[in-house]
């Protein structure tokens, strides 16, 4: 199996993963990831450094890595697997999932982004905010 070049940003990471993968297969994978239906170590996808990941990290991460890729190559294929993400238990993936919907205009029919408003982490907040169009997560109050 092809692996990275060690270093680099994710960003350029995921990038010439998709040059050598095709995006619609890193794409699929960044959703399996952040759905939590691939591993870290799963031989059906590319070596997990491609996204900047490491085997044996807490399946968090996983999730984490899988959004950040998205982020960098979206939109998703499957909108609904990043609007999921927003009541994953682990703060940080909430907070990469809020990332992707903003940087991708994903629709939110739900309203899971406005249920994050009041997440107990401030990180999550700020990025709902940011979403609903309020950069300032003060400014919605005044």
């Amino acid at each position: 199996m092809t692996l990275p070049a060690p270093g680099g940003r994710p960003k350029d990471r995921v990038l010439t993963a998709c040059e050598l993968f095709g995006r619609d297969r890193i794409v699929a994978w960044c959703e399996a990831l952040l759905s939590g239906s691939a591993g870290d170590d799963d031989p059906a996808w590319p070596d997990i450094s491609w996204l900047g990941g490491t085997i044996g990290w807490p399946a968090t991460w996983r999730r984490v890595w899988g959004a950040r890729g998205l982020l960098h190559i979206g939109p998703p294929a499957h909108p609904e697997i990043v609007l999921d993400a927003l009541s994953d238990d682990a703060w940080r993936v909430r907070e990469m999932a809020l990332k992707v919907i903003a940087s991708h205009g994903i629709d939110d029919p739900r309203g899971a982004v406005e249920t994050c408003t009041s997440d107990p982490y401030e990180r999550v907040r700020y990025q709902a905010w940011r979403v609903l169009g309020h950069p300032d997560p003060g400014a919605a109050s005044r």
